[in-house]
């Protein structure tokens, strides 16, 4: 953090948010005493604590007396550091019409600082100028706000006259508790807390609340926490019944979210499963009559087919993600989407709403993801909860380019949206108008330009991630959207929970791109804005060799490059998606096209393994994928083979046992057996690659964490066996026995560096120190 003069603070956090904060050399103080040391003054008769659970009933005994230097001001400060050395700086902004004032300094640091008159509470754009030069776009460290069609710095001024809560530090006083604490300050013109009224929660548990008045710290402490997800929650008021700013306050925190003995989790280590929900599996199969018919006028492919949430829980209930060793599951859009028919891009067929990508409403859970016992909502809910207790994370399809034209928000504010051109229209590419074209007539494109909206849609959101405890956020068409509402949401979530000891919430977006297109993706990545996204560039060649048939040197350098461009990102990378055809159908090569039906050739064969090459090549390629950088995805049906060729019928519904055939039973078995093993070695779930060998057939990678933990992947999709000596050096080997980490019975002879492995026709395994 950027150390300032003393005269100034760099933020000040309130409950729920940030009432102001720094951007790089760029931040404001909000009651700036010269050097008040915050402590109780001689004459303050408030001391002692008390300790009593929330909501039961007891009462304070102590009476709050703010400390000297506690109460909020209501006149900002800003500071200011340029990147070269000024003669001058000007502040200009919406608060004086743009007209500029001249900061005092530089100080001895290079410091400028400006007393700003007293500002309602709002968002308020700005610039400085420098040296008489305005300067241009504000930095993606800053919070922004687009002012008539020009991006300036955000000025975020809060409501001085409530109290707020200052988060101190989040604590682990042992393994099955946690401890918050707060700093407490009065409002402006005396509104205090109104501390009977706090309602505090970790998970169900009500926290255990203490008082500490002669420090003026509030403890809020969770206790004897089972192993799961124990996110803090905060009610709180002030002394004339007002809601504190950002309340509730929400902190999401794990306790021992692993089985004992098993590592922590870890986002880049984590293997994602997408689960389509209306395709997955139905809850209420046998209801009769059925809770929801198909919709008229579409065909069954493009339908609904009765997937509900009911049945994600099933699965999870009969520990179907452990087995495969998944950790955070992806599920497609919850909320509402509309009822009815609506022309494909094709201009021949309709789609319904199943997917989920055409939403209605920010907070609504599509009503067909429901059952005959429960509601959407109950079971979601019930669905999340289920995987906390068991250590599985849950991240959200978060749909922000644009929004049905049923949605809310166009009844509310019309004026919002404008006539838009269709994508891949004349005079509308997708590419130079990527930011404004709508993907359809019925799907207007949402304009981050227009702060209104931008603050609605983020509040709105921020509101989604809370009310439902969720853990990450899959960022849909994140090319199609301007800079200003990643930024804006990755930072709104830095700050109300990462920078507070929480559990921080992942961004991954999808900008969906070819082999090649490693700079477009990494545009969106970075400190400021998304953590990461699917590795679209990987995504290709790891097909064109797994199911096209061509050589492994392809493969080797898009891993190669991929480690010299990702840097820090978190890449996501996956066999297939919703978007493309199934990888066993390309394998299978009967792909039938857009709005096609492959012949699924897995479930054929009935008791006998009638595709037993198919079932390798199928397990080599997630092989392959499991053990790549960064936190895999698996597409749900890919591990039993579903076929399909391009959208809807990659969408078809999934079957589970004892529904599936010998052939996707083994291939299920084999999947199983891979995500296991990687959960089993950390160098199989973080170890950087490189190539040991490469030829046409042959793929021998090695594997290496930053605490020097090894693996090697040997890879054959050859129809011949083929026994390989490969220098392991750069691994650093000793001599000694590397052992399968699938077939235990498998081992081979580390000497001098160098290790001879073994492979038969279509074979894979990996290999322990």
């Amino acid at each position: 953090m950027l150390v300032l003069p003393k005269h100034s603070v760099l933020s000040i956090l309130l409950l729920g948010g940030v009432l102001f904060q720094g951007t790089g050399c760029d931040t404001v103080c909000l009651s700036c005493g010269d050097d008040d040391d915050d402590t109780p003054s001689d004459d303050d008769d408030s001391s002692g604590s008390l300790n009593f659970r929330s909501g039961d009933g007891h009462t304070w005994g102590d009476e709050w007396t703010p400390r000297p230097g506690s109460v909020r001001s209501c006149s900002p400060v800003r500071v200011f550091q340029p990147a070269e050395d000024a003669t001058s700086v000007a502040i200009a902004g919406e608060w004086n019409d743009w007209q500029p004032a001249s900061m005092d300094g530089p100080d001895d640091e290079g410091w400028w600082r400006l007393d700003l008159p007293d500002l309602a509470p709002g968002e308020y754009g700005y610039k400085y100028l420098i040296d008489g030069a305005w300067e241009g776009s504000p930095p993606a460290s800053a919070w922004a706000k687009w002012v008539d069609g020009t991006e300036n710095r955000a000025l975020r001024v809060g409501d001085c006259t409530l109290p707020i809560l200052v988060h101190q530090e989040t604590l682990r006083p042992s393994p099955d508790s946690i401890e918050v604490v707060f700093d407490l300050s009065e409002g402006s013109e005396g509104s205090k807390l109104a501390l009977d009224n706090l309602q505090a929660h970790f998970g169900n548990s009500p926290a255990v609340v203490e008082w500490d008045a002669s420090e003026g710290l509030l403890r809020l402490r969770g206790e004897d926490l089972t192993p799961g997800k124990h996110s803090l929650r905060v009610d709180a008021w002030d002394d004339s019944g007002r809601s504190l700013e950002g309340s509730p306050l929400w902190l999401p925190l794990w306790v021992d979210s692993t089985p004992t003995g098993a590592p922590e989790f870890a986002w880049e280590e984590s293997l994602l499963y997408l689960a389509f929900v209306d395709r997955f599996r139905n809850g209420d199969h046998d209801a009769d009559p059925p809770l929801f018919e198909p919709v008229p006028g579409v065909a069954w492919s493009a339908n609904y087919q009765g997937g509900d949430l009911l049945g994600v829980l099933h699965a999870m209930e009969e520990d179907y993600f452990e087995q495969l060793g998944v950790d955070v599951l992806w599920l497609s859009p919850v909320l509402e989407n509309p009822e009815g028919a609506y022309l494909a891009t094709d201009g021949v067929n309709n789609f319904s709403g199943f997917h989920g990508y055409w939403t209605t409403d920010p907070f609504g859970i599509e009503e067909r993801f429901g059952d005959v016992e429960a509601d959407s909502e109950q079971r979601l809910r019930e669905l999340i909860a289920e995987a906390h207790d068991r250590g599985i994370r849950v991240m959200f399809d978060l749909v922000l380019n644009h929004v049905h034209q049923d949605h809310v928000y166009i009844d509310e504010r019309p004026d919002w949206f404008g006539e838009g051109c269709v994508c891949g229209e004349p005079g509308c590419s997708w590419d130079e108008r990527r930011l404004d074209c709508w993907f359809t007539s019925y799907l207007p494109d949402l304009n981050y330009r227009n702060h209104e909206l931008l603050q609605r849609v983020l509040a709105d959101s921020l509101e989604l991630v809370r009310e439902f405890d969720i853990d990450g956020l899959r960022i849909d068409a994140a090319k199609h959207m301007d800079h200003v509402v990643m930024r804006r949401l990755s930072r709104e979530l830095r700050e109300q929970v990462t920078n507070r000891g929480g559990a921080p919430i992942v961004l991954l977006g999808e900008t969906f791109t070819g082999a090649d297109g490693h700079s477009e993706i990494l545009e969106y990545v970075s400190e400021y804005e998304l953590d990461g996204q699917f590795d679209f560039p990987l995504m290709w060649p790891l097909r064109d060799a797994f199911a096209y048939g061509l050589p492994f040197t392809g493969l080797a350098g898009a891993i190669e490059t991929g480690e010299q461009l990702w840097g820090n990102a978190l890449v996501s990378p996956f066999a297939g998606n919703h978007d493309v055809p199934r990888i066993s159908t390309l394998l299978a090569g009967n792909d039938d096209g857009a709005w096609g039906s492959s012949t699924d050739l897995l479930a054929e064969g009935g008791s006998t393994l009638t595709q037993d090459s198919m079932i390798r090549r199928l397990a080599m390629a997630q092989a392959f994928t499991f053990t790549a950088r960064g936190a895999p995805l698996l597409y749900y049906g890919d591990e039993i083979g579903l076929a399909g060729s391009g959208d809807p019928d990659n969408r078809r519904m999934m079957n589970f046992a004892p529904f599936l055939s010998a052939n996707q039973q083994a291939l299920l078995q084999r999947v199983r057996d891979i995500g296991q093993a990687r959960s089993r070695h950390r160098a199989l779930r973080a170890g950087r690659p490189s190539v040991l060998w490469v030829d046409d057939d042959v793929l021998i990678l090695g594997l290496i964490t930053e605490d020097e933990e090894r693996a090697v992947v040997a890879l054959n999709k050859g129809g011949e066996s083929r026994s390989v000596s490969v220098d392991v050096g750069s691994l650093g080997l000793p001599d000694g026995t590397l052992t399968g980490a699938i077939d235990a019975g498998r081992s081979a002879q580390v000497s001098g560096g160098s290790v001879t492995l073994d492979l038969g026709p279509l074979d894979y395994a990996f290999m322990m120190p």
